[in-house]
């Protein structure tokens, strides 16, 4: 079965920031319990634009989200804020984005291997003017596997990241993401796939269609972590539908199981 990552807590969202800013963890604890009730086994958190105070309101946000019975996906560009959330965790939690910069990498390894850690591999490469080049996010992943199995982190433990980027920027942007998926589970069969899909929508409207459409399209070529906003009812349906008609939905009990929470959906 696919993984559910519901991301709806994220700071570039102006409502959830002024949530954040407020420490408003009721409406917090309101959107976790609204995700995983949707099926969401992980809850990303994202408070980079909280700037001073992201440590603060991750420590909070990390214990809300076991609490009720969910696990992080915790995302910062620090370092020290990593390696604290990884301490404070009891469950298993994913660390990310995290780009193929071996010192970055090597600062993080002790935590990840004493701990229930995975790590979100990123073919991001800033670099490169090509960076939704399958080939070259390939040839990234190569490099990037082989430094983590060397230093000692277990297969189970990498979650490979093809780059999601808007196809408001490139319209070719959803071909060059699939592709890359597709090259990814050819070559690592044994690795773990992630995805934001709701990057791929960023700046155009009905955001939810094109997410629900790419959900579909990216389980069936095996995505394995789905990140999106699990709250909109279009994007449940899509991967609800997409895991039972690919034959990953065993005796339909998940597609029976979202038939009964929406009742008023036509036979």
């Amino acid at each position: 079965m696919v993984s559910i990552v519901g991301n709806s807590i994220d700071s570039y969202n102006k409502k959830v920031l002024e949530k954040m800013n407020k420490m408003d963890l009721h409406y917090i604890e309101k959107e976790v319990k609204a995700q995983i009730e949707e099926g969401a086994e992980y809850i990303k958190l994202d408070a980079q634009a909280l700037s001073k105070l992201e440590y603060d309101f991750l420590k909070e946000a990390v214990q809300i989200v076991e609490k009720n019975g969910g696990k992080a996906l915790v995302k910062s560009n620090r370092i020290d804020i990593l390696l604290k959330i990884i301490d404070i965790a009891t469950k298993e939690i994913i660390i990310g984005n995290i780009e193929f910069e071996k010192k970055k990498i090597l600062s993080l390894l002790d935590a990840v291997k004493e701990k229930n850690v995975k790590i979100v591999a990123s073919t991001r490469d800033n670099q490169s003017k090509v960076n939704d080049s399958p080939e070259r996010a390939l040839l990234i992943a190569q490099l990037y596997i082989d430094f983590l199995l060397d230093c000692g982190i277990e297969r189970e433990d990498i979650l490979l990241e093809p780059v999601v980027q808007p196809l408001d920027t490139n319209y070719l942007s959803g071909r060059n993401f699939l592709n890359t998926l597709e090259l990814f589970k050819l070559d690592f069969p044994n690795i773990k796939t992630i995805a934001n899909l709701s990057l791929l929508s960023a700046g155009l409207p009905q955001r939810q269609v094109l997410a629900a459409h790419c959900a579909a399209l990216s389980i069936e070529k095996g995505l394995d972590f789905v990140i999106l906003n699990i709250l909109e009812r279009a994007i449940v349906e899509s991967i609800i539908c997409t895991l039972t008609i690919i034959g990953k939905d065993r005796n339909m009990k998940a597609y029976q199981n979202f038939c009964k929470r929406y009742k008023h959906i036509r036979n």
